[in-house]
């Protein structure tokens, strides 16, 4: 196990577009893939992830153990979790919050320079687009900080819940346009993508792989993830 894990999130300014999902399901892949220690950072005051991920251990019961662990933890305590636990991991993901304050002070947004991947979801409409473009800034900025501290940070976006409407096309041309590197792969707009398990992999099942593997390999390339 690394002394230094790589810390990844899934997020975007915006909430409702599919971040804890998807956290859930590359981090439940890489788990049961690579057999590596993985724990997701809830930061969401909403507490989607623990209260799943609590509901699903009452489910399975205490002889199941789950591929990765969660911890809810506000955003201001990130930083110590990482000082003091962060080497018992190989691979910390933070669940960002939606950001209603896009000051550079801001605890939220300071989450983002803890991070040395961020994958961006965008979903295929005017509202998310828009605030996709904000939060390019605010990559941007990340990245050129940390560049001076020489520190990586890489990030791409992806179009989440892609179905027939070309809204999806025009999203994907806008991000482009201001210069956001995007995925080939996407993520179809289906039901096998909205309840995730943290004791299996979507890659168990025979439409998990069949619709996942693409975007999970694409995933691991883009960040250099072995």
């Amino acid at each position: 196990m690394s002394s230094e894990p790589r810390i990844l999130s899934i997020a975007n300014a915006k909430g409702g577009v599919g971040k804890s999902v998807v956290s859930i399901m590359l981090a439940t892949a890489l788990a049961k893939e690579k057999n590596k220690k993985i724990i997701i950072l809830d930061c969401d005051s909403q507490g989607s992830i623990t209260d799943m991920y609590e509901t699903e251990k009452e489910v399975y019961g205490e002889e199941y153990v789950p591929l990765i662990e969660v911890e809810e933890i506000t955003a201001r305590k990130v930083q110590t979790f990482i000082r003091r636990f962060g080497g018992d991991y190989d691979y910390i993901f933070i669940d960002v919050p939606r950001m209603t304050d896009k000051k550079k002070d801001n605890s939220t947004v300071m989450l983002l320079y803890n991070c040395d991947s961020i994958l961006v979801p965008i979903v295929g409409n005017e509202v998310d687009v828009l605030s996709s473009f904000d939060f390019l800034t605010l990559l941007e900025e990340a990245k050129n900080d940390k560049q001076d501290m020489d520190e990586p940070l890489s990030y791409y976006g992806f179009i989440n819940r892609r179905n027939q409407r070309k809204s999806n096309e025009e999203a994907e041309e806008a991000m482009k346009k201001e210069g956001m590197k995007m995925f080939t792969n996407s993520l179809p707009d289906l039901k096998i993508f909205t309840r995730p398990s943290f004791y299996t992999s979507i890659l168990d099942t025979a439409e998990g792989e069949r619709r996942f593997r693409d975007f999970y390999e694409e995933f691991k390339k883009k960040f250099k993830i072995k």
